[in-house]
């Protein structure tokens, strides 16, 4: 059982822009299994989804609607530009 007896613990790498606002490590204590899309919106970075962000659990990259379980490592991945 998690550390966090009845939670579920999930880690969250941000990057680019992401990473000032919400940090670049964080781990987050959840009650139940959540998709990726309702703890991105949980997390105040919803505006991101309808603007390129990809997600990758646990280093493969997946659909927002993915469950995220216990020990599992959510990566929010927002549109890079550059020349």
């Amino acid at each position: 059982m998690d550390e966090l007896e009845g939670q579920m613990s999930v880690t969250i790498i941000c990057f680019g822009p992401l990473k000032d606002a919400h940090g670049r490590v964080q781990q987050i204590a959840l009650t139940k299994p959540v998709s990726c899309r309702e703890l991105i919106n949980r997390l105040g970075a919803d505006a991101w989804i309808d603007n390129g962000l990809k997600v990758a659990v646990n280093g493969e990259f997946c659909e927002l609607d993915s469950l995220l379980m216990p020990g599992d490592e959510l990566a929010l991945l927002p549109p890079v530009s550059g020349g």
